[in-house]
């Protein structure tokens, strides 16, 4: 009963609550088309956050000169980290009062894109940080956002919500308001042509994750399945291409719109549990997320197999193109489709800094998170929640490539 009313709730906010897509600008230098979009609706002094190395390598030397040339003011902040801390956002609203921003534009990450609509909210609201955590805390509307991810997976640029930090136990907080929902957004692949192939990796199983979870999930919208199985077939089809040869760019597109697809799916059906998981692990060992995802999606997938077998099924025949076989059997071989992904994108079986001292604290935090905020087809207790833990931090293999160069990058 429990479980049927949770659902039920979450289901109903989505209705009184509806979320919509952003504007879309798509292809080479559509980042321009958002430049011009964002002044010529007024904004002359935006707050432009980034990453430190975006302005290193030069990424955001064209939109930087189109500003200038439009008599913009730009205000540049770059103070952005993994998983940014309520102390960063703090920063970002303090340049933005300074300065007497007009709108935010942020380039960048999910990282990037979840600090700038909380600085866009917070400034609007004139609250702090604090104030906005939470469920429809943002009572005015925010400053004019636009945005252009320069990762392929959070799917942060077309969702009602953020992930952010507490300063001194780096716990995962959530802001979640449809008036955090961009006002447009480009995917241009000139700026996913530099991504390195570990960061495609895990941004990329990110996307596939949070498409999975919501085609799994039981508050079930047709728009939101159509997107999910999209974003499931882009992905599993053109992520391996994406890795193997990162100036595709007609693959680095289609991934992109993988991971636009999958965020808006997800905005609208949920999460699950290894969302939960993932931000619990996180905030122990500041692991990255889409990496962290990564690894503990296959064993969610097992997990809810017993409930989900005709749902993986029904993605499959999608995939092949056959019906040939049971729900299991074919549930089974999209398990092993999303384990081969894996295995051909580098992702490591578990990770060696994960302690079984953890495991109870871990257990309760993303049990909660579960049950107040995703509509999951299986319930999980803590014997089984304590099972997947193990089963990452047991026998895992030498730490992989992956793991070594992403421990640092904000995605």
């Amino acid at each position: 009963m429990l479980k049927r009313l949770t659902n039920l709730s979450l289901k109903m906010f989505t209705v009184l609550f509806p979320s919509e897509k952003p504007l879309l600008f798509t292809g080479a230098n559509s980042t321009i088309q958002l430049a011009s979009l964002a002044q010529a609706s007024g904004s002359k002094r935006p707050l432009l956050v980034t990453e430190k190395f975006l302005l290193q390598l030069g990424l955001l030397d064209e939109v930087l000169e189109y500003f200038k040339n439009e008599g913009c003011e730009v205000t540049i902040f770059d103070g952005i980290i993994p998983n940014p801390t309520y102390e960063v956002i703090e920063e970002g609203i303090r340049a933005c009062q300074k300065n007497d921003c007009d709108s935010v534009f942020a380039v960048g990450g999910g990282s990037t894109i979840d600090a700038a609509k909380v600085i866009a909210a917070c400034y609007s609201n004139e609250v702090g940080v604090e104030q906005v955590v939470g469920l429809l805390k943002v009572k005015k509307p925010t400053l004019p956002f636009y945005t252009v991810p320069t990762t392929s997976g959070t799917g942060s640029e077309v969702t009602n919500s953020a992930v952010i930090s507490e300063t001194t136990t780096h716990q995962k907080k959530f802001v979640v308001d449809p008036k955090l929902i961009p006002s447009a957004a480009a995917l241009d692949a000139n700026m996913l042509k530099s991504l390195p192939p570990h960061i495609t990796a895990a941004t990329g199983m990110d996307a596939l994750t949070h498409a999975i979870e919501s085609y799994s999930s039981v508050n079930r919208f047709s728009d939101a399945e159509r997107d999910a199985k999209l974003a499931i077939k882009l992905l599993l089809e053109y992520l391996p291409v994406v890795y193997e040869d990162e100036n595709n760019p007609e693959a680095r597109q289609l991934v992109a719109l993988a991971s636009f697809l999958a965020g808006y799916s997800f905005n609208k059906s949920g999460l699950g549990y290894v969302h939960a998981i993932s931000h619990q692990i996180s905030a122990h060992y500041n692991t990255p997320h889409g990496l962290t995802n990564a690894v503990i999606l296959p064993k969610i997938l097992r997990f809810n197999k017993t409930v989900c077998a005709d749902r993986f099924a029904n993605l499959e025949r999608m995939l092949s193109g056959t019906s040939a076989g049971s729900d299991e059997q074919l549930a089974d071989r999209f398990i092993a489709r999303v384990d081969a992904l894996g295995q051909q994108l580098n992702i490591p079986s578990g990770f060696k800094e994960l302690e079984a001292k953890h495991f109870d604290a871990i257990t309760s935090k993303a049990l909660l998170e579960a049950k107040s905020f995703y509509a999951v087809p299986r319930l999980m207790n803590r014997a089984q929640c304590k099972e997947i833990l193990a089963s990452i931090s047991e026998g895992v293999k030498a730490e992989s490539p992956i793991t070594q160069q992403l421990a640092s990058i904000t995605i």
